[in-house]
């Protein structure tokens, strides 16, 4: 597991070694790998990585060649069957120097030029230099596991794992993508190809690269093969335990200590209930609780440890750890994500880092096997437009608006609010509705009406503009008019999208940050194509979701677990909003600060901030996007503090919310001010 960097130079010239711009790029992205450093400039190329040993931990430095030293590659990722490729290799007379999956690909590449991806299982991102043909091979693992960003500036080819990479190059440019803004609002998450930065773009899923003769073409090399399976249900089950089972085998390989996130809930405890059956000594297990009860799930990760037989690792995700590890992720977070899931996360990865170097995780789960209520809500969808326009529109949606406001997880009046919010649109218009944030057409209200101006990106006027847009470059939404089965087109949607940017971003990101390779046995390929065969009926049944991984692994787990709805992996952010995370709110969306960004107009976050805080609607979803983009302008774009160097420290959160926390009790003790509510903050934050 590493991070990869380097460029070249379009014109074919030769680079000065002496003038290398690796070092800086590298240190960007030590996080990523922290045991070693490999650097290498041969002609027009540059080439660097950081090292987070996991395989061959003596020999497996890079950047790796071949024989002859013609082919040169930096690789980020694990190859899970390497240890079959490579006698096969062997026995076409190529010659290893060391024991890693690293050189494997060199070999392949040597054998099958860039097809050699279709004979690799496993999470990667990597860059080859063939100095035969003066050619940049760049390519990124099926599902998008391990991310791959590339842009051109000043005639260079500038690729990073991390965006902060390329702006370590000193040719780097900065620069807002007012698109890709609008996309983050409306999504919570920037999708490929786009990133926040404008000319810096992200390589997508199953997507490759040639540079070559000045040129740099992009394409695809993998999209699922669909066929309707015609197994039974009992069958289907056997065939996803089987193949779940190999995947998780394969991903137990390492030559360092290994543990698994265990949250309690179906996807996580069938990992466990697997991996359990190939290891000899007890499995290291690692979750997190809360104090708030509706976002709790320790007991049940506790009742699999127990079942299982695992050496179990808990730890309790309070506000003051929420403040640190806000902290800590921005540290190294390039662009803004709004899943405040990310943080309890990158808790969960740090206290796992204590621990063991590889942590198994179940994302994937859910998109493949019909995992969310929003499958379920779908088809509720279909009924609510059967009832009679006027009745919806004078009697049940006002009725619905009125319910007063929870801010527990998932409540009742936040589901059903949501669901009527999109419920009348097209099933992949309603879909993304229900999802995001901040949609289109309110963005005429929210953003500044000379940010396009600025530029020559047009904006996004509607959801069915952005729909279009991912349906160009997604290869499982290429046939969403024809598609009948709402639940499948949804499970779809969020595979090809919210999976591939958001959740796997969230999960390398947050993992990475302390240096934890984090592998995803749900996204094996042969496991990820099966599912796409299985019907919607099989996984989400009346309404059940994950119906088939609940029976499944009926036999592996408790009763309670296979049977318990599904919570989600969040924190209380509407409360928070209100409390914990005020000062930030007061210090990043004041008007004062707005107005001098010059990207959203203030009145608009006002209203949204009052609704809030005086109960009269749930607007967690908007003011948390809203506060990640906040947080990540000021540390690129501060307009009072200049631009920041790549990989410059964030402000001190800890002490913003602290310093408010002063204040308010400084005018609690004058008589005749107003009292700031900002929580029960604490300073003592986990380091």
């Amino acid at each position: 597991m590493c991070g990869i960097t380097g460029y070249l130079n379009l014109n074919g010239k030769d680079l000065d070694s002496r003038a290398s711009h690796l070092p800086a790029m590298c240190a960007s992205i030590y996080h990523r790998g922290p045991d070693e450093e490999g650097k290498m400039v041969l002609g027009p190329v540059a080439m660097g990585m950081r090292r987070l040993s996991i395989i061959d931990l003596l020999s497996g430095q890079q950047p790796i060649c071949n024989e002859d030293k013609t082919i040169w590659i930096v690789f980020n990722g694990e190859i899970y069957n390497f240890q079959e490729l490579t006698p096969k290799l062997i026995g076409l007379g190529h010659k290893f120097a060391t024991k890693c999956d690293t050189e494997a690909i060199v070999h392949l590449y040597e054998e099958y030029g860039i097809d050699c991806v279709q004979h690799l299982e496993g999470m990667f991102a990597f860059a080859i230099y063939d100095t035969n043909k003066k050619r940049l091979f760049i390519a990124r693992d099926r599902m998008g596991e391990k991310p791959l960003h590339w842009s051109v500036f000043n005639n260079q080819f500038i690729f990073g794992s991390e965006i902060k990479a390329i702006l370590a190059h000193p040719d780097a440019k900065r620069a807002l993508n007012p698109q890709a803004l609008q996309e983050y609002l409306s999504l919570e998450y920037v999708p490929a190809p786009s990133s926040i930065f404008k000319d810096i773009h992200k390589l997508p899923a199953g997507g490759y690269m040639l540079v070559e003769n000045g040129q740099i073409k992009v394409d695809t090399y993998w999209s699922p093969e669909i066929t309707r399976s015609n197994l039974s249900f009992a069958d289907s089950c056997d065939k996803v335990v089987e193949l779940l089972d190999r995947s998780t085998k394969l991903r137990l390989i390492s030559d360092v200590p290994l543990g698994i996130f265990l949250s309690g809930g179906i996807d996580s405890s069938a990992l466990t209930a697997l991996a359990a059956r190939h290891v000899s000594q007890p499995l290291k297990t690692f979750s997190i609780g809360f104090s708030d009860r509706s976002f709790d799930e320790s007991s049940w990760a506790k009742q699999v440890a127990q079942h299982i037989g695992c050496e179990h690792h808990e730890a309790e995700f309070t506000p003051a750890v929420a403040v640190s590890s806000l902290q800590e992720l921005l540290n190294v977070l390039d662009e803004p994500i709004a899943d405040a899931s990310i943080l309890p996360t990158t808790f969960l990865s740090k206290i796992t880092r204590q621990s063991v170097t590889v942590a198994l995780s179940g994302e994937g789960g859910d998109e493949l096997f019909g995992g969310y209520p929003t499958y379920i809500a779908h088809r509720f969808a279909h009924l609510w437009n059967t009832i009679p326009k006027p009745l919806r529109r004078s009697v049940l949606i006002p009725l619905i608006k009125g319910l007063p406001v929870s801010n527990n997880n998932l409540s009742l009046d936040f589901k059903l609010k949501r669901f009527i919010s999109g419920a009348e649109y097209p099933p992949a218009v309603r879909h993304f509705k229900w999802m995001g944030s901040i949609g289109p057409a309110e963005h005429e209200h929210l953003l500044r009406h000379d940010l396009f101006d600025r530029g020559s990106i047009a904006p996004i006027n509607s959801h069915g503009e952005l729909v279009e847009r991912l349906a160009s470059s997604r290869w499982l939404m290429d046939d969403l008019d024809n598609m009948k089965d709402v639940a499948d087109l949804a499970m779809r949607l969020d595979i090809s999208a919210f999976l591939a940017d958001q959740l796997l971003v969230k999960a390398d990101r947050a993992s990475m940050s302390v240096s934890l390779e984090c592998r995803l046995p749900f996204l094996a390929y042969p496991l990820v194509e099966f599912a796409l065969s299985v019907p919607s009926q099989y996984k989400v049944k009346r309404f059940v979701t994950k119906h088939l991984l609940r029976q499944a692994f009926g036999k592996y787990l408790p009763e309670e677990i296979t049977n318990r709805a599904k919570k989600g992996f969040g924190i209380p952010v509407a409360k928070w909003l209100k409390g914990e995370f005020k000062p930030l709110v007061d210090q990043f969306l004041e008007p004062a600060y707005v107005e001098r960004q010059g990207v959203f107009q203030w009145r608009y976050i006002e209203r949204l901030i009052e609704e809030h805080n005086q109960q009269r609607f749930d607007r967690r979803k908007e003011l948390w996007t809203l506060l990640m983009f906040q947080l990540w302008w000021d540390k690129f774009f501060n307009s009072t503090e200049g631009l920041v160097a790549a990989g410059a420290q964030t402000r001190d959160f800890a002490n913003i919310v602290t310093t408010s926390q002063a204040s308010a009790a400084a005018h609690a003790s004058t008589p005749g001010l107003p009292v700031s509510t900002a929580g029960g903050v604490t300073s003592n934050v986990v380091s």
